[in-house]
């Protein structure tokens, strides 16, 4: 049995660099700003369609707006984030004189993905926090604890697309194609669901039918959007909010879509591309 070897303390170093880095770049502070605005604009967007149209949308209807722009927004900060990492470092030098020092190369990515990960942690929870704070003060704190577990499938989904990421900085040489490749596996979950859809009506689904809810979504279907980051964090929110219609579309979840499983399936999506990472970046020539 092979022993992993690793140095808290080299791992700690480089997450705190990554992290005060980003400090000093006002990545933080532009990101709590984003998170704040976005989140109190999305809920006087949501009242203005209630009859006080002065008043802040409550919780629930919040998120049903917030939703559908978080997961675009999200995953594209945490793939600017992570694009970088490896590649763009190995193609300005730097990441040279970094294993000169005595650092593992596993150390190195564990603390970048840690780092580059707090910055998403602490920008989502103070940024969505102070949101939710105001929105719960004006609006009423009913659905306070769904937000906390909205929250969480946020930073959840931000280190998924940081995780994979990583992984293209290190399966690529320059900045340009991991760039590249993160954007495109942030258009296929885009356009993921457009697929299925597309296949279900080929098929001989019916979309009439679907909106007056005589039918639902075969099982298949549901299977599939394991498939696609951006369409599980959407199905686990309004999981945890006990939302069953969308914009007037009915939405009747099968048994087996559960919280947990959609978890389980984000978090599996995390750790498998580190563990590409790490066997790639242990066997690259620098």
């Amino acid at each position: 049995m092979v022993k992993l070897k690793i140095n808290i303390v080299s791992i700690y170093s480089v997450a705190k660099k990554e992290f005060e880095d980003n400090i000093r770049n006002k990545w933080i502070t532009t990101l709590i700003t984003i998170f704040v605005i976005l989140t109190i604009a999305t809920s006087y967007f949501a009242g203005s369609r209630e009859a006080d149209s002065s008043s802040l949308g409550e919780m629930e209807d919040t998120i049903t707006v917030l939703l559908s722009i978080s997961v675009i927004l999200i995953p594209l900060i945490a793939i600017m984030l992570g694009y970088a990492t490896i590649s763009g470092e190995c193609e300005s030098g730097s990441l040279y004189v970094v294993l000169a020092y005595p650092i593992r190369r596993r150390e190195v990515l564990l603390g970048k993905f840690i780092g580059l990960g707090a910055v998403i942690v602490f920008s989502t929870i103070i940024g969505f926090g102070t949101g939710g704070i105001i929105i719960a003060v004006l609006a009423g704190t009913s659905e306070w604890t769904s937000y906390v577990v909205f929250i969480g499938l946020t930073i959840l989904l931000g280190l998924l697309y940081l995780s994979v990421s990583i992984f293209f900085s290190t399966l690529t040489s320059k900045r340009s194609t991991s760039l590249g490749l993160g954007v495109l596996i942030f258009f296929w979950s885009m356009i993921f669901g457009i697929i299925l859809m597309a296949v279900y009506l080929g098929g001989g689904g019916s979309y009439d039918e679907l909106l007056t809810g005589e039918t639902t979504f075969p099982n298949w279907m549901w299977w599939a959007i394991l498939l696609s980051p951006m369409d599980m964090n959407q199905v686990a929110v309004l999981r945890a909010f006990g939302i069953e219609e969308v914009f007037g579309f009915s939405m009747e979840f099968p048994s087996f879509m559960t919280l947990s499983l959609l978890v389980t399936v984000q978090l599996i999506w995390i750790i498998v591309p580190l563990i590409l990472a790490y066997y790639v970046f242990e066997r690259r020539d620098i």
